[in-house]
């Protein structure tokens, strides 16, 4: 094996540096005078739906299995790293390696719709319960009478 094969990389790798810190992504050397870096290119994701398979919380909603939540999109970055940070380089294919970033990269998540063994059904009258009164709907003789309602003001909101 030649001294430059033997000091360079070229492929997909998941890479642990210190600070618990993981990338996952296309990495290759780059030289800048003496230092020699690892150049790591985390894949970009896009949004998505998906069921999820276990329950947890959902813009702070609980959520049972099974919920269909979309994952937002996240851009992709580069990374160059120190082999003097670096406690693993695991190579990996590409497949691997996206399916790993697509677990492992925080993505911000939004409910979309509940299972439906879970999911509430609407009343009936539903079309009528969702009535927001209008001006038109207001009584007309309680036109400016808010401070005789409540003398005491004991009906304030919680």
């Amino acid at each position: 094996m030649s001294d430059e094969q033997q000091a360079r990389f070229d492929g997909w790798a998941i890479v642990d540096v210190m600070g618990h810190q993981r990338y996952i992504g296309y990495v290759t050397t780059e030289a800048y005078g003496q230092a020699v870096l690892f150049r790591i290119d985390v894949p970009a994701l896009d949004e998505r739906e998906r069921v999820t398979k276990a329950p947890g919380y959902v813009d702070h909603r609980y959520c049972p299995a099974g919920t269909t939540v979309k994952e937002g999109a996240v851009e992709g970055y580069t990374k160059l790293v120190g082999s003097g940070s670096i406690y693993t380089i695991t190579p990996c294919t590409k497949e691997a390696a996206l399916k790993a970033v697509e677990q492992a990269q925080p993505r911000p998540l939004m409910s979309v719709a509940l299972p439906p063994e879970r999911a509430i059904e609407p009343p009936n009258d539903y079309e009528s319960a969702s009535h927001v009164p209008d001006d038109d709907d207001r009584d007309p003789d309680d036109e400016g009478d808010e401070a005789d309602d409540d003398p005491e003001g004991d009906d304030a909101p919680c």
